[in-house]
């Protein structure tokens, strides 16, 4: 495949491919991808493929990697059409800390995750890290928070309808997690009814992927609970024996927390040794925080076993390896300190730089007499109210305002006082309906869209956008209406029917308009009906 300038992505759509389908990724496609796309072609794919480097790097328990090469990601991103995956990026860097067991730093990090999902509307992350941050809530014994966050990324989850592989292993986990929590915090009920959901998955599509670690010390903690211990015992089994498989320990680390905390309070020493043997050494090269936190349960609940000299042996291992802990933790943090310095000067220039784009979009977007939208953005947010309104029948109203003999005003007093009499209509809008999207259509015209909101509101609207006016008392001796300024404001509001397009709204709300004006200007007039109704 011959790769074309103008569709670099075709190189990391094979990288998240392989992630959607297995959850895993290929170093030598990263390395193919980088050979094709370098910092003065894409920065921002350059950028992403910085993030699968340490995607990968976290996978196989090399953090230190991971956070170096997330570094590189963020700042290359930033600022670039791949801003929207930061996400993505600070949703690792929270996971480094969450397995360290730097909950403060890890909340930190997923928070930032969390702002760029929001951002960029990223919906896949925002359930992801929401999840995450359940877990961090679970681990320091916020139940409820955790439940709340848990509830909100098992709903988001089934909106959002990831039906790939990963999908798939992340919603049964989210499942397996929030069923947990809730036996912790005494919801039995609820928790049968998540494992019942949980445990049909086990058959069903990507059954392969069913996570067994973290499924069956739910299941187990639930039948111990409601003591059917013969089931609860052979769950237990069922989860000490799929620790066997795990290749590396960064991404359970709380699945065997759980495990290691369940055989604790059920007394099963035995088999926490067994979790110990197998899991320590994976822990001692991937996850300090982990292993540190093994080799203190094997010093306090399985230290009887053990001869005074084994015993001081550990306890010696114990404080040498928590003393090289503790020094590289502190390297860890200095260098994230560091990198979030460098990050936020980087950060500071991207909001310096969005704040002017937003200036220049605010201008493009709004009349600047008035303030208020412009014909080109009523358009497009007209057509896009309607559909809604059509959509969810919902109704939807309309107000044309038309200042009453703007002519005579410019001709007596001058353009400069014509300007002055837009600024109050607009202010007088803004004032009677905040919050309501209004335009200035024209010279003297002025059309608010009124989404979702019944008759007597949008009647009321009207009504006091003509009184707002009248009570500023701006003079204009040669109205035929009033000796001050006024306006006629013609107002429909309707359910769209499937005949009906925008204009049909629009031009009820003008004829509207127009009965007034001809019958008396300096009022409201009303229609609940559209044409061809």
């Amino acid at each position: 495949m011959q790769a074309v300038d103008s569709d670099l992505s075709v190189w990391t759509d094979i990288l998240e491919n392989q992630i959607r389908e297995s959850g895993e990724i290929q170093p030598a496609d990263i390395d193919n991808a980088l050979s094709h796309i370098n910092e003065n072609n894409d920065r921002g794919l350059f950028g992403l493929c910085y993030f699968y480097k340490a995607y990968y790097s976290l996978k196989n328990g090399k953090q230190d990697e991971s956070l170096k090469y997330l570094n590189e990601s963020i700042r290359f991103m930033l600022g670039t059409g791949q801003e929207g995956q930061l996400a993505r990026c600070y949703n690792l860097l929270g996971i480094i800390a969450h397995g360290q067991n730097n909950l403060l730093l890890a909340a930190e990090q997923y928070d930032k995750a969390l702002a760029y999902a929001g951002k960029y509307k990223n919906r896949y992350m925002h359930y992801i890290v929401v999840n995450n941050l359940a877990d961090v809530y679970y681990r320091i014994g916020s139940y409820e928070r955790a439940l709340e966050c848990y509830r909100e990324s098992i709903c988001e989850s089934e909106q959002y309808g990831d039906n790939s592989a990963i999908g798939a292993y992340n919603y049964m986990a989210m499942l397996s997690g929030y069923g947990y929590c809730l036996v912790m915090a005494g919801k039995t009920e609820e928790a049968r009814q998540v494992s019942e959901r949980l445990y049909a998955m086990k058959t069903e599509t990507n059954s392969e992927l069913f996570p067994e670690l973290s499924a069956f010390t739910f299941f187990a903690l639930l039948c111990y609970k409601q003591n059917r211990l013969d089931i609860a015992e052979n769950c237990l089994n069922v989860a000490v024996r799929s620790v066997v498989n795990l290749k590396s320990v960064t991404e359970e680390f709380d699945s065997l927390l759980n495990l290691a905390e369940l055989l604790i309070m059920r007394k099963k020493y035995d088999f926490l040794g067994e979790l110990l043997d197998h899991v320590g050494p994976l822990a001692a090269t991937e996850n300090d925080g982990l292993w540190l936190q093994l080799l203190s349960y094997r010093l306090k609940y399985c230290g009887d076993d053990m001869p005074d000299e084994q015993y001081i042996e550990k306890a010696e291992h114990f404080i040498r390896i928590k003393a090289e802990f503790e020094s590289r933790e502190y390297g860890q943090v200095v260098h994230m300190m560091e990198m979030r310095k460098s990050l936020h000067s980087i950060e500071e220039r991207q909001i310096e730089l969005e704040e002017q784009g937003m200036k220049l979009k605010y201008q493009a977007d709004h009349d600047e007499l008035s303030g208020l939208y412009n014909k080109r953005c009523l358009n497009q947010y007209a057509e896009e109210a309607f559909e809604q309104a059509m959509r969810k029948q919902k109704m939807l109203g309309i107000l044309f305002v038309d200042i009453d003999y703007f002519k005579q005003m410019n001709d007596s007093y001058g353009h400069g006082k014509g300007d002055e009499c837009i600024k109050a209509v607009a202010d007088s809008i803004r004032e009677c309906m905040p919050g309501e999207f209004a335009a200035r259509y024209g010279g003297d015209e002025f059309v608010i869209i009124i989404p979702g909101k019944d008759e007597d509101y949008v009647k009321n609207c009207a009504e006091k956008v003509v009184e707002n006016v009248r009570n500023r008392k701006i003079e204009n001796k040669d109205s035929q209406v009033s000796d001050i300024l006024t306006v006629t404001v013609g107002a429909v509001c309707a359910v769209p029917k499937k005949h009906n397009k925008i204009w049909d709204f629009l031009a009820a709300a003008d004829e509207a308009l127009y009965v007034q004006k001809n019958e008396k200007k300096g009022g409201m007039c009303f229609r609940g009906k559209v044409g061809g109704e």
